[in-house]
């Protein structure tokens, strides 16, 4: 049986960058529910550090009830979308109809394993317990192998090689550089930094078989395939394959807003196309730009308007503002532990000095940031 609950203003499904500092920016003056199954907000790019040092969570998980005060948390995953509301599945196993004025679409990613984030929702205490016990099995294993050589690969490699350096790490990549998201120089710099520190980077090379599949996290040692032939042996498998969008609730009712790769397509007011009570910000949208949490306060910003204006029903006279989305841009910073990196900036270019990356996001991940943000 499925009880209903609704909400007379803005229901946001999905607590990540970009559901939470929605929440966060509506709540003064709106009615915000907030639907996600973790009982946390997590800032993404710590996950990288909290493998290695888990510690290192403890400022960057942020309880819902001190980030979001305004907020009220439904702890729940969406299921269904349907044209009346959502359907949560509910911590305890019920479900639940949840609807409201405005829907705000903002997932983000599914990903195969709890590496970045957890999976099926997670109290705090069980999330730092993850690390803890990653962090123990990091440091049993001698020959570690990393699949992907994206940011999160990298950062994960760079957060090992400075805690562990005598350890045996290779990095595994199937297109023909790290870091295909940012410039050449930028990635050249990073290989070439882990390289220096006895780092194997192998490109143009797919995993074709392994022990362990991309969900057991904790698997033994083992040995891997490559499409070449190539064996590597290994005593810890990382995958870090990054994840696909959550948009699964879509199929039954609407996906004719979704594109060939399962995004949402979206106006330039971030609307869902043909739906102006709906919206959806993040890596879910179809908009032609990286998916990277550099644009999120764009998103967040323009949403927060454009909802504003839908609500008060004045869309003529307050004008809905557009987001222009971040094509080409190279814009990129990657951790190599916590005192080196490479940034990539538009019109400046590729920034090495470790001072300066530091500052930028080695030194906190961030971290401060965003609690600063959510006011904690």
């Amino acid at each position: 049986m499925t009880n209903a609950l609704t909400v007379s203003q803005v229901v946001i499904y999905g607590g990540g960058m970009a559901g939470a500092l929605l929440a966060k920016a509506l709540s003064p003056k709106h009615q915000v529910t907030l639907v996600d199954p973790n009982e946390y907000f997590e800032v993404p790019m710590s996950a990288p550090r909290s493998l290695v040092q888990p510690g290192f969570a403890d400022g960057a998980i942020i309880p819902f009830k001190a980030a979001l005060p305004g907020v009220s948390h439904l702890r729940g995953r969406l299921t269904e979308l349907r044209a009346d509301g959502g359907i949560v599945s509910l911590q305890d196993g019920r479900e639940q109809l949840v609807s409201g004025q405005v829907t705000v679409l903002a997932t983000g990613s599914v990903f195969s394993n709890p590496l970045m984030r957890a999976i099926e929702g997670s109290s705090i205490d069980e999330r730092k317990a993850f690390y803890r016990s990653y962090r123990d099995r990091i440091a049993e294993s001698q020959r570690i192998l990393i699949v992907g050589g994206g940011p999160i690969g990298v950062e994960v490699a760079g957060e090992i090689i400075e805690n562990h350096p005598q350890k045996t790490l290779t990095v595994l990549e199937a297109g023909p550089r790290l870091l295909a998201g940012t410039s050449e120089a930028a990635a050249e710099h990073a290989a070439r930094f882990l390289r220096e520190r006895g780092v194997t980077i192998l490109t143009n090379e797919r995993l074709d078989k392994a022990g362990s599949g991309s969900t057991d996290v904790f698997g033994a040692s083992g040995e891997a395939l490559t499409h070449t032939g190539r064996s590597i042996a290994y005593d810890l498998l990382i995958w870090c394959i990054g994840g696909k969008p959550n948009t699964g609730y879509m199929q039954a009712h609407f996906s004719s807003v979704l594109n060939a790769g399962g995004r949402i397509r979206v106006t330039p007011e971030l609307q869902v196309v043909g739906h102006a009570n709906v919206f959806a910000l993040g890596d879910i949208t179809d908009l032609d730009e990286n998916k990277m949490a550099w644009h999120i306060n764009g998103h967040v910003k323009v949403a927060t308007h454009n909802i504003g204006a839908v609500l008060a029903q004045s869309s003529g006279a307050r004008k809905l503002k557009a987001y222009e989305p971040q094509t080409g841009n190279p814009k990129m910073a990657v951790t190599l532990g916590s005192r080196h990196g490479v940034v990539h900036l538009p019109g400046v270019g590729v920034v090495r000095w470790p001072a300066f990356v530091r500052m930028a996001k080695s030194a906190h991940m961030l971290v401060p940031q965003y609690r600063k943000v959510l006011g904690v």
